[in-house]
């Protein structure tokens, strides 16, 4: 019996440290990227749509901006009338953003106010990504929320 055991433990000690061994030398995963090598992560990304309606450009002709922070994992960004950030997570194709919290400047201009609702919603309700040609599209359980274009 205790021979038995013995070997026993020796299998189940080489298993673990085969398991060891592979874990050590599997490599660190790519960043994630789009088809058109574009990194999701680190990217200064710009509204071009939100909700199938094309963006309006704010005070620096550039629309609000999305940025994923690959080493703090924080998205940040500038509505267009304030700026926001707040905590997500990313597993291969699946994106989980906030809860995002915001400044609460006050924005003269009504249909600045209502891209700036509609975008918060659309961040916080995205649960996946691609990039389609250098356009990010986040999309939510009833299909695209978003289009934002890298920015060069």
């Amino acid at each position: 019996m205790a021979f038995g055991r013995s070997r026993s433990m020796r299998c189940a000690e080489m298993v673990a440290l085969a398991l060891v061994g592979a874990c050590r030398m599997t490599p660190a995963p790519e960043p994630s990227a789009g088809a058109a090598g574009v990194p999701l992560e680190n990217t200064a990304w710009t509204l071009a749509e939100v909700r199938g309606q094309p963006a309006r450009a704010i005070g620096s002709g550039a629309g609000p901006t999305l940025r994923l922070d690959a080493a703090q994992t924080r998205a940040s960004g500038d509505t267009g009338c304030n700026q926001y950030g707040g905590p997500y997570e990313l597993s291969g194709t699946s994106l989980r953003l906030g809860p995002l919290v915001s400044t609460r400047r006050a924005c003269v201009d009504e249909a600045l106010n209502r891209q700036e609702t509609a975008f918060l919603a659309a961040l916080e309700e995205a649960r996946s990504w691609r990039v389609d040609e250098g356009t990010l599209v986040l999309s939510g359980p009833s299909g695209p929320v978003a289009r934002l274009v890298a920015r060069r």
